[in-house]
């Protein structure tokens, strides 16, 4: 690839270190020396918005807010800069062996933005261009990897309206760029007319979203990366970068929705622990059906990944007594819980959905960690109630046993990442 500069979109450590950390990793990419690259470090703004911008018709956490802002500011820079063939890169980006030599497609091909790490391919509205590259149809983009074309291209992501009608990026980014989208009001806002290509396989990739091929390119299960989600050293320093505070400070009357019918859902965590969790999870890489004999899940088990500990301490300090509290539970076997705690992953070609069951617990919680994904959710027939939270990080609780048949409705399109607790009183192990 052809490449004139690379900006990295950094949200983590902004210290010399963290920069060098960056480095190292985009040196595995191996392109050309001369390649230029920026760091830009992610705008925190402290509270709501700066003046001049407006949020549009999502709701959004500051996180995508900040982001959203950053890759704008990221676009005014590429004009600055007079920059023709950019790309932009998360700070959680992989590269896999191939991604410095992938071929682009011919010059008679009109593209403006070439989405790098698409991997949700099931869709038969694709449009094939090469062997490597297509004309996707449906929403899939993340705001991970994008190359763009042409400053003018940035010039048209400025014009688009993202400023007074701000939207997390990655909605932005698919509603420009494809015809069809299943948030046809979202579109509706946004008229650039910006061509997109994707590749066919994952040149750029995270672990939170991977194709299985490329994580045995990128990660060895010899020596697992360091994952910051599992220092807990710090349980306060913790806290603030992984749980809603609100939440974890017992505002839960403030914070948490009753759904009716004894669903509740709540803003758990971060959407940095979500990140982490499932890349830990991916790096691992030991996933199993074998676990369940009557409804399997394609899952690992916390304990497995180091989490638990770690997972269990936020259930105790907060779920614990959200639960005493939501349910006026009374006794002393509330005292403690015991949780079988584990990662589930849905995906297009291995597990699509989950049949209706009933789970062997007294509570349980599902964590939504990712949004690259479309259909998906918890079925629950009997109350004609689909729970399918929009934010990362969103906590859905319920009884288990008997009252509460559910189920997991397919996905059509990428990968679905949650966590799952079977929540059990202390005397009930």
């Amino acid at each position: 690839m052809e490449i004139e500069k690379i900006y990295i979109i950094n949200s983590g450590d902004p210290s010399e270190a963290g920069q060098t950390k960056l480095i190292e990793k985009l040196n595995q990419c191996n392109f050309v020396e001369d390649t230029g690259f920026e760091i830009v470090n992610i705008n925190k703004f402290a509270k709501g918005l700066p003046d001049g911008y407006a949020l549009g018709p999502l709701e959004m956490t500051q996180e995508e807010i900040d982001e959203a802002i950053t890759h704008r500011m990221v676009w005014e820079k590429i004009v600055f800069d007079g920059k023709d063939r950019v790309m932009i890169l998360r700070d959680d980006f992989l590269c896999t062996t191939s991604v410095a030599n992938y071929p682009l497609p011919e010059d008679t091909v009109r593209w403006d933005v070439a989405i790098l790490n698409r991997t949700d391919l099931t869709d038969n509205t694709l449009i094939n261009i090469d062997d490597n590259w297509v004309r996707p149809q449906t929403f899939g983009t993340t705001s991970l990897a994008y190359m763009l074309n042409k400053s003018t291209t940035a010039n048209l992501l400025l014009s688009g309206g993202l400023k007074t009608k701000l939207i997390p990026v990655n909605q932005y980014l698919s509603a420009i760029t494809y015809p069809y989208i299943i948030q046809k009001e979202i579109q509706d806002l946004f008229r650039p007319g910006v061509e997109a290509i994707a590749t066919k396989n994952p040149r750029m990739t995270t672990n939170q979203i991977n194709d299985v091929n490329v994580i045995a390119e990128t990660v060895s299960t010899d020596t697992i990366p360091y994952f910051e989600i599992l220092d807990d050293s710090d349980w306060e320093a913790w806290k603030l970068k992984y749980l809603n505070l609100s939440v974890a400070k017992g505002e839960w009357d403030l914070m948490v929705d009753d759904l009716g019918d004894n669903i509740y859902e709540l803003p758990l965590f971060t959407p940095k622990f979500c990140k982490e969790a499932i890349a830990l999870a991916e790096a691992k890489d030991e996933w199993t059906i074998d676990r369940h004999e009557f409804y399997p899940t394609n899952d690992v088990l916390l304990p497995e990944l180091g989490l638990n500990d770690i997972y269990n301490r936020v259930l105790d300090e907060v779920i614990r007594p959200l639960s005493i509290h939501l349910w006026n539970l009374e006794g002393s076997s509330w005292d403690s819980f015991s949780n079988e705690n584990f990662m589930a992953r849905y995906t297009t070609t291995r597990q699509s959905h989950l049949s209706l069951h009933h789970d062997r617990s007294h509570l349980t919680l599902v964590i939504k960690l990712n949004d690259e994904f479309s259909g998906g959710g918890t079925w629950f027939p009997k109350y004609q109630k689909l729970i399918n939270p929009e934010v990362v990080g969103t906590a859905s609780l319920h009884p288990g046993m008997v009252t509460h048949r559910h189920g997991a409705r397919p996905i059509t399109m990428g990968k679905r990442y949650i966590i799952v607790s079977f929540i059990r009183t202390g005397d009930n192990p």
